[in-house]
């Protein structure tokens, strides 16, 4: 490795597995750290040290520029070009070091839809984002759920024959075989004054990606679970490679490691393992160290960025921060191994400079995803926001389902044959209703509507399914989005959170079509009370078909119902999005009035009942809440909190 002042990374001809950067070393914290391989102690003598650093981003989702396409306004806190200054900024201060991605990369911002849909890739055409990747000087990145579950197998492979570094997943094999789908792992070498220091990557992707993207990898790939995979290929990486990493597309959960939440959110017991020295995550949009302090593990360190003493990082989302692992690596008795590490993370902001290479590489296709986006597709009398989806309803799951029981009361494979005299219901979740982020929520307001609005209300590029599903199952189903809530003390003269913060509100389905009261005070499992069709209380004699999406009916979330049964209807292509375009061009204007099907059962309590939401969010209230509700104060996270009369709702 040599040495250069004041160097542009993107101005010199960089191999991937050979940077060159000023002199300096950072240890950020300086941690000691415990390692797959031997611990040592101050009291032991090491032949030799070097300073090493991993730089990570996760979770990219084609979100290149600071650009909320769906906002259709620059976002000064998103960005891989924001990230790719810190990067820069970074690398300068040290002398060694990798960069890597956790996955979820070619897919997610409107560049994505660009790409797939609107101007296809052609044969030897690569995703503009992996071009930057090749530019920036990515080494490795991990395979993520959306790379294959959202546009399927044939654009994620102009990736990989587009990318100069290798896509990792050490659980995806070729169906019926025993052979890797991508590679497993990579084996980086660096020179350290003459010696030779070996990186073992290994990749992992949520198994559940089998579900979520069944339609395009069923028949031709097979997921496994994340730990006994690494269990498997640990042995002969560790063989290989002095210092072993996790390169993991999965979050973090503190359920049993044979759960289904731990077997998609399996950093904390990949940490445990005996052979890996630093885990690189993501998948869960969260910061690692910061946003896991209600982990129950107590090898979780959530002010430290360490699990079971190993370092680990997750880097948000969006190129909205980088990661960033030190490591000071030591020679003892000819191998090397970790000494000491430190974690932290550098999140972007309206001071931190878009960097102007990245600028001007995606220049051509963010003036083209603007076009795209901006094209008016009709108009709404009612403003779509999502400020109160969790806790009534709302235009935002208003219009979602009824364009999709428009399309269905119009589709002769439901309404003739078979299927021609069951009921037909509508499944729709507020999927952007705060991510503790008062950015992250649906506002479109009463106006023309455009397609980025409409990417704004269904931010993700779902398949529609059919199922067919019993009363029970119904109810069954609705109490699964019934975990939103927080049970409820009646008695309790304090302050309590209605919503649980750590419930996903893309989980969080509205079932139009029947009508149904939460029971906020019950526990899960207990809470839908007074579920009725037309007014007969659902039972297990009735049949419905519900509309939804190929994620719910593929199994995703966690519901039983579409865990048991696959979809009797699966039309290939018809996309969730294209069929609410539809819907607003043929209906425009709309005005999604809530039908107020389902509401919080009211009842009186001792103290006071909050919850989150956007902080202006009483500009667009919605009428079942009209004079029940009233803003408290906004929080240190920007989001606004508010009281709610739960006794009157």
């Amino acid at each position: 490795m040599s040495n250069s002042e004041n160097v542009d990374i993107f101005e010199k001809d960089i191999s991937r597995r050979d940077f060159i950067a000023t002199s300096g070393k950072v240890v950020a914290g300086a941690l000691l750290a415990s390692t797959g391989l031997q611990h040592l102690s101050g009291e032991v003598q090491a032949d030799g040290t070097d300073s090493f650093t991993i730089f990570a981003t996760t979770d990219e989702h084609q979100y290149i520029l600071p650009y909320n396409y769906m906002e259709d306004e620059t976002a000064e806190n998103i960005g891989l070009s924001k990230a790719m200054t810190l990067f820069e900024e970074e690398a300068a201060a040290r002398d060694n070091y990798m960069l890597l991605s956790a996955g979820d990369t070619i897919q997610g911002s409107m560049i994505g839809n660009l790409e797939f849909d609107v101007d296809p890739l052609e044969e030897g055409e690569t995703q503009r984002i992996v071009e930057i990747f090749n530019e920036m000087g990515y080494e490795a990145a991990a395979v993520g759920n959306h790379e294959l579950q959202d546009f399927g197998m044939n654009f994620f492979e102009h990736a990989v024959e587009g990318a100069e570094f290798p896509w990792l997943a050490a659980n995806i094999r070729l169906a019926g075989t025993d052979e890797y789908y991508v590679d497993p792992y990579t084996i980086i070498e660096r020179e350290f004054d003459g010696e030779t220091v070996k990186f073992g990557l290994i990749g992992f992707v949520p198994p559940q990606t089998e579900k979520w993207g069944r339609d395009w990898v069923e028949g031709e790939l097979e997921f496994d679970d994340i730990v006994p995979s690494a269990e498997k290929v640990l042995p002969e990486v560790r063989e290989k490679a002095d210092i072993v990493i996790a390169l993991a597309h999965t979050g973090l959960d503190d359920s049993p490691v044979d759960s289904d939440a731990a077997r998609e959110d399996a950093a904390a017991h990949l940490a445990q393992l005996n052979g890996f020295d630093a885990i690189i995550c993501g998948h869960d949009h969260n910061f690692f160290p910061g946003d896991y302090d209600w982990m129950e593990m107590e090898v979780v360190n959530n002010n430290l960025g360490l699990i079971d003493g190993l370092p680990v990082v997750m880097a948000g989302s969006w190129g909205d921060s980088l990661g960033v692992i030190d490591l000071e690596l030591m020679k003892q008795n000819g191998q090397w191994r970790i000494g000491e590490a430190g974690v932290k993370l550098r999140k972007t902001d309206e001071n931190i400079e878009s960097h102007p290479r990245v600028e001007e590489m995606a220049e051509d296709v963010h003036e083209a995803t603007l076009e795209y986006v901006r094209t008016p597709i009709g108009s709404t009398d009612l403003a779509i926001t999502s400020f109160f989806a969790r806790v009534a309803d709302n235009p935002v799951t208003q219009i979602v389902n009824d364009a999709q029981l428009w399309w269905a009361h119009n589709s002769a494979e439901l309404t003739e044959g078979e299927f021609a005299d069951l009921p037909i219901l509508s499944a729709s979740a507020p999927f952007q209703a705060g991510r503790e982020d008062p950015e992250y929520f649906t506002d479109v307001r009463a106006g023309d509507v455009t397609i980025g609005d409409v990417a704004d209300i269904y931010i993700y590029d779902n398949e529609l399914r059919v199922m067919k599903v019993n009363g029970e199952e119904i109810i069954e189903w609705l109490e699964r989005s019934a975990e939103n809530f927080n049970r409820i003390d009646p008695d309790y003269e304090g302050t309590q959170d209605l919503i649980d913060g750590t419930f996903s509100a893309y989980n969080y389905d509205v079932i139009d079509g029947i009508e149904y009261e939460i029971d906020v005070t019950q526990p899960e499992g207990e809470r839908i009370v007074n579920a009725a069709y037309e007014g007969e209380l659902l039972s297990a004699d009735q049949e419905f078909l519900v509309i939804t999406n190929d994620y719910r009916a593929g199994g995703g979330g966690g519901f039983p119902p579409t865990e048991r049964h696959d979809p009797i209807y699966a039309p290939s292509g018809l996309v969730n999005r294209e069929i609410i375009i539809d819907y607003i061009e043929e209906h425009a204007p709309i005005a999604p009035e809530p039908t107020d099907n389902w509401r919080i059962k009211p009842v009186e309590v001792a103290g006071t009942v909050h919850f989150r939401s956007h902080p202006e969010a009483m500009e667009v209230t919605v009428p079942q809440l009209e004079g029940k509700v009233e803003f408290v104060e906004t929080d240190e996270e920007g989001m606004g909190v508010y009281e709610i009369d739960i006794a009157r709702i």
